[in-house]
């Protein structure tokens, strides 16, 4: 009897496990594919990670978004000036071929030099 209740519990647990990993996410106001989709396209959205492919024109602002933690990709040469939410705006220079981790962050991104920004942001759901 133990042991059947046991395994009906854990059973219940991991199917909630998974529905909470699946369920839609509530939508965001400040999600970037609502505020930037001509700059934010999807390129992957599973149950650990959703991908964006980002394209920044140059002399582009895009209008404030949030991002989770994860990874950025650049595949282009570019300069952009980012004005995260309570900080000071910086001016950095992107280079193709390089990556950084980036923690949760609320911004505004404006491609301040004379090429485009293309970047693969990978979003992490944990």
């Amino acid at each position: 009897m133990r042991r059947g209740v046991l395994t009906a519990t854990m059973l219940v647990v991991s199917l909630l496990a998974v529905a909470r990993a699946v369920r839609p996410q509530a939508a965001d106001p400040l999600d970037p594919l609502r505020v930037a989709p001509d700059t934010h396209k999807l390129a992957l959205d599973n149950a650990f990670v959703r991908v964006l492919d980002v394209h920044v024109p140059p002399g582009k602002t895009e209008p404030r978004h949030r991002h989770p933690h994860g990874m950025s990709v650049y595949f282009t040469d570019w300069d952009v000036k980012v004005t995260a939410d309570g900080a000071q705006p910086e001016t950095r220079h992107r280079q193709a071929g390089t990556f950084v981790w980036n923690e949760a962050i609320v911004h505004t991104v404006e491609n301040v030099g004379k090429t485009e920004g293309h970047i693969l942001r990978i979003e992490l759901k944990y």
